[in-house]
């Protein structure tokens, strides 16, 4: 059965963008005709790059990227309106992601620096709102048990993604500038993680986003900024991390530029998106019963530089955010066929994330 349509007005997702177009983070709300609609929910400088619901949609987390910046909103159940509760400076440069333990109940968030490489972990306190970070792990000198001939050196670091496993004790973070795919053993709590070896990749990959099998714990895939591709990485419960398959992410013959973005995974584990910008498109992956992916084809993405995608809570919708055309379109998903654009677009200006309530 299909999920009925949120009452008129009543925000049903958020959405964050860059400064100075974006003014804060917006509630994305349907008028009475059934138009959906980005408004204004609460004005913050800075550039609201990374949006994370909790608590059961009662707390709004939010990255201020350019103001190198974390904030807490408390959201009315009844009208979705945002209240501030606490806004610190995260003691880095850049903030992008931040990774959440979803095994520890009230557990720390660990924020990533694209400006200074270091992730630095946040608690959060008794009104669920996040506290200024306290700990902090440096970027990898090189020096590490990862250290190889390969691995790109005097690159400085880029911190882009830190992700819990969602089963196993583990934390993986991407370097972009240092081509590695980093891993802790993690405790609960304040516990510091213990850093493993790791994964080094071919210089000038520029490791981005990645996921995590729904299914198959020990899958990973990796989608590579710099290099345009996909790859397809083993893992086990003790943290070892072993490359698999190296796909790339745009059709072949293409030669001009571009630089991928956001992974995404459909629900039932069988087909991966990865957006690239300046191609402009939507790449997409078959996934076999193994977890061997294999280019199916992809489509255009309707606008300027795709920045990152979320699919809807029924699985139905992808949401593909276009920072440089300031709009947010909306792509069918049925399984079989490739993304097929329903012809929405909504207007959202620096447009870069959107979560659902």
């Amino acid at each position: 059965m299909i999920p009925a349509p949120p009452p008129e007005g009543l925000p049903f997702a958020y959405a964050g963008g860059y400064a100075p177009q974006c003014g804060g983070i917006h509630a994305l709300v349907r008028d009475a005709g059934g138009r959906v609609q980005a408004r204004l929910a609460a004005a913050v400088p800075g550039s609201p790059t990374w949006l994370h619901l909790a608590d059961g949609g009662r707390r709004l987390h939010a990255l201020l990227e350019d103001g190198h910046e974390l904030a807490t909103f408390e959201v009315d159940a009844a009208d979705g309106a945002l209240t501030l509760l606490s806004r610190h400076a995260t003691g880095g440069a850049l903030p992008v992601h931040l990774a959440f333990d979803a095994r520890v109940e009230g557990g720390p968030a660990w924020v990533a620096h694209y400006g200074d490489g270091s992730l630095r972990r946040a608690a959060i306190g008794a009104d669920g709102a996040l506290r200024a970070p306290e700990a902090v792990i440096a970027p990898r000198s090189g020096a590490g048990a990862a250290a190889t001939e390969n691995a790109t050196e005097g690159e400085a670091a880029h911190a882009h993604m830190a992700r819990f496993h969602p089963r196993w004790p583990l934390m993986l973070a991407t370097d972009l500038g240092r081509d590695l795919l980093r891993a802790w053993r993690v405790g609960t709590g304040a516990t510091d993680p213990v850093e493993l070896e790791g994964l080094v990749l071919p210089a000038g990959s520029g490791p981005r986003h990645f996921v995590f099998h729904p299914r198959n714990d020990g899958h990973v895939y990796l989608l590579n900024e710099q290099a345009n591709a996909l790859d397809w990485v083993g893992l086990d419960e003790s943290g070892h991390l072993t490359h698999r398959l190296r796909l790339s992410s745009l059709p072949a013959g293409f030669e001009g530029l571009s630089y991928a973005s956001d992974l995404l995974m459909a629900a039932d584990g069988r087909r991966l998106f990865a957006l690239n910008r300046l191609h402009d498109a939507i790449a997409v992956f078959d996934l076999d019963e193994a977890g061997r992916p294999s280019w199916c084809g992809e489509v255009w993405a309707q606008g300027s530089y795709p920045r990152s995608a979320t699919v809807s809570p029924d699985g139905r919708e992808l949401w593909v955010c276009l920072q440089r055309s300031h709009q947010i379109c909306v792509f069918e998903l049925d399984g079989a066929a490739l993304p097929r654009f329903d012809g929405r677009f909504i207007a959202m200006p620096g447009a870069a994330c959107v979560v659902f309530r």
